[in-house]
């Protein structure tokens, strides 16, 4: 079996984007004609996007791990009619966090067909043995509570799967153009010095003294930084991407080693000394970061056209009557963990 691992593809921002648009944001009740088709759920039906229907029983596998997860996070019981702020209890709060993280994964597995993706047979193997590993680590309790067969819980992954490689085509050509200038990170220190507490003419022969002094007579630039600065703090690191106020935008152009012009913006003078102006390993967690960015802006695009285009139901009488158990037995709560850390 090829091991893959899979990065978690849905940023928390992006599970915000997606969320406002996809069933757990529209209320969606089986008897309401919302885009002119009626699907007539079933009693152990809790969602459908196009033909694609998630069960009660699966919708409850994801439910269940939500509860015994924060039951562990909370060292026991908890009262699941508390109110955590003043619209929601915490039942409440934990059923819309379960149904937003199954429904956005179902929707986007729903695309799989109109952008041409499978399972392939290493997928499969690896949801045959992602699935055994989680079905023979429940309790009777928990088999018993979500009704689960081991086909539930691999249907459960085969759409998380399934979800996970619709992005991974949508997205595959989506931050190719962005170079390492466009995500370098530097280091500096640096001077600011403001017309609040200085003349101009104070300002300017104080930061070229302390100029001189670095560049003539190799005085460390952050001990004269440290006396005449009004920021708490003489060193920062920047990147490029995020660089927004003149003093940063301007610290790309010095070299390692070397004193900038006295930078005037405002009120404020700076005087910037380079420490390093290409942190390799920086700079290539940073480009990751904005090509995941990028990843997750396009696909929230595409997301949302696709989620307008299709037809929807939401069982609301169904979903409303699932309660969350006490049972001693029922602690599992790798479901989803298991999935990601792969």
């Amino acid at each position: 079996m090829k091991v893959k691992k899979f990065k978690k593809i849905i940023s928390l921002g992006m599970a915000v984007i997606l969320a406002g648009t996809v069933l757990t944001g529209c209320k969606i009740k089986s008897d309401t004609p919302i885009l002119g088709k009626i699907f007539g759920l079933g009693s152990n039906q809790i969602f459908k996007v196009n033909e694609l229907v998630c069960s009660k029983i699966e919708y409850k596998l994801v439910f269940m791990d939500y509860v015994n997860k924060y039951k562990k996070d909370f060292g026991g019981d908890i009262d699941w009619n508390a109110k955590i702020n003043n619209d929601l209890t915490m039942k409440e709060y934990i059923m819309d966090k379960a149904k937003e993280d199954i429904s956005v994964k179902y929707t986007i597995s729903s695309m799989a067909e109109e952008k041409n993706v499978r399972l392939d047979k290493d997928d499969m193997a690896e949801v045959v043995d992602l699935s055994n590993e989680y079905y023979n680590k429940l309790s009777q309790d928990e088999k018993d509570f979500t009704e689960a067969t081991l086909d539930d819980v691999q249907a459960v992954y085969c759409n998380y799967e399934l979800a996970d490689k619709v992005y991974e085509k949508v997205t595959e050509d989506v931050g190719n153009d962005i170079s390492e200038e466009d995500a370098r990170v530097i280091k500096i220190q640096y001077i600011r010095m403001s017309t609040d507490n200085n003349t101009v003419a104070e300002i300017k022969s104080k930061l070229n003294k302390i100029a001189k002094k670095v560049t003539d007579e190799k005085q460390d630039f952050s001990k004269e930084a440290k006396q005449v600065s009004e920021d708490d703090s003489v060193e920062k690191v920047l990147k490029k991407n995020e660089a927004k106020q003149k003093f940063e935008t301007e610290s790309f152009k010095v070299n390692p080693g070397q004193v900038s012009k006295i930078i005037n913006d405002g009120k404020n003078y700076y005087l910037i000394y380079c420490v390093d102006n290409y942190d390799k390993t920086a700079t290539a967690t940073n480009k990751a970061e904005i090509i995941k960015e990028a990843k997750d802006q396009y696909f929230a695009k595409e997301y949302n056209k696709y989620v307008k285009s299709v037809s929807k139901d939401f069982n609301t009488s169904a979903w409303n009557k699932i309660e969350p158990e006490d049972t001693k037995d029922m602690k599992t709560c790798n479901l989803i963990e298991l999935y990601n850390n792969r």
